[in-house]
């Protein structure tokens, strides 16, 4: 599971969510399994509407290896919970879906493409805010 790989790389806490409760239930087992447990909060949700997420916002980086179909629906509600400067990675996407993935996020900067064996997964990252007197912050 990637919010295991990334908990424990990173040593942060991590919130891990997805719309079925039998995957999230195995997520749960596998953080526990994999030591990781204290790590990885792993929650039921729908989409970004959760309390959970809510409470956590603004997130610094999020993944979402999901398809493109749902990458695109949720772009404008994952974009209002990424910090300023914070970044998205999108992966689960076939090569052929990558610049439909990309054109839903205008509010991102593409850093980085990695395409890997017929997939593609897109690092961006929010730019920064512009204030009255023109500079960024």
């Amino acid at each position: 599971m990637l919010a295991i790989a990334i908990g424990r790389t990173l040593r942060r806490p991590v919130l891990a969510t997805d719309i079925d409760a039998l995957s999230v239930r195995i997520a749960r087992d596998n953080a526990r399994l994999n030591r990781a447990g204290t790590l990885v909060h792993v929650r039921r949700a729908n989409g970004l509407a959760s309390s959970d997420i809510s409470a956590r916002v603004p997130f610094d980086l999020v993944f979402a290896n999901i398809l493109l179909m749902p990458l695109q629906k949720l772009a404008t509600p994952l974009t209002r919970i990424v910090a300023s400067r914070g970044r998205v990675i999108l992966s689960g996407l076939l090569n052929a879906q990558a610049n439909a993935a990309r054109a839903a996020y205008p509010k991102f900067k593409l850093e980085r493409r990695i395409m890997l064996e017929g997939w593609t997964t897109l690092v961006l990252k929010r730019g920064a805010a512009v204030v009255r007197n023109g500079s960024r912050r």
